[in-house]
């Protein structure tokens, strides 16, 4: 795992995992509500600064669900899936005179067994949530849990040494992109600029060459801008 990277875990949490249980379930209709304003802020086309505060809103409270679900799969990894193991991590014995599963503790706290895996998996991988909170603030955007549970899994498949470097080469790759459209965002499109570029040619060929080699960047964003809308509907359905 990259040296960059400090696991430094939100310490306003609740402590409890009741309370932590409350508070991720509260925390996702939240922001769920979030992304489907600026869903609607960008459809409608509204001020950009609004769209920006929202934006970051998201990304402020897909952090803290991040360390949430992260400390409540390590509370969840103490609990045995047996009754009767360790005591002090289960509630009281129930009407029937047993104590209560495992799967019975996440349920009453209103996850599903598959939503506990993903929070054990989490918490096995503190520092793969460190990076996907770093990365999409690198990139302006909302980390997700998706995101941190597809580079767990490429971990465990790759192990740590490839994983390192894959880490490393990502980051490059990110901040390549992000500053090619970065350049092309600030790239002023007047009369005046355009026919600079027009007059550059004095002949079809050349003007040919270049709108094909224009065009060719633009089937390359389009692929990526394909590919990141695929990564964004696999997110949501997570």
């Amino acid at each position: 795992m990259s040296k960059e990277l400090t696991v430094v875990q939100n310490t306003n949490l609740p402590d409890t995992i009741e309370d932590l249980a409350k508070f991720i379930l509260v925390g996702r209709e939240k922001l769920n509500s979030v992304k489907a304003e600026i869903r609607a802020i960008t459809k409608l086309k509204l001020a950009e600064d609004v769209r920006k505060q929202k934006q970051e809103e998201a990304a402020m409270l897909s952090e803290a669900m991040l360390d949430a679900e992260t400390k409540i799969g390590e509370l969840l990894k103490k609990i045995p899936k047996n009754p009767g193991k360790r005591t002090d991590l289960q509630p009281p014995d129930t009407a029937v005179g047993r104590s209560k599963t495992k799967t019975e503790i996440v349920e009453d706290m209103g996850f599903s067994e598959k939503q506990a895996e993903r929070f054990e998996i989490l918490a096995d991988n503190p520092d793969i949530v460190e990076f996907v909170k770093a990365e999409a603030r690198e990139n302006d955007d909302v980390p997700t849990r998706a995101r941190a549970l597809e580079l767990a899994s490429r971990k465990k498949k790759n192990g740590d040494d490839d994983y390192d470097e894959y880490l490393n080469l990502h980051m490059k790759i990110c901040k390549e992109l992000d500053k090619i459209v970065e350049n092309i965002n600030k790239f002023e499109i007047t009369d005046y600029r355009m026919d600079a570029i027009i007059e550059t040619f004095d002949g079809f060929t050349k003007v040919n060459d270049t709108v094909k080699y224009i065009e060719g960047a633009r089937e390359r964003l389009a692929l990526i801008i394909t590919e990141l809308r695929k990564a964004e509907k696999r997110a949501k359905q997570s």
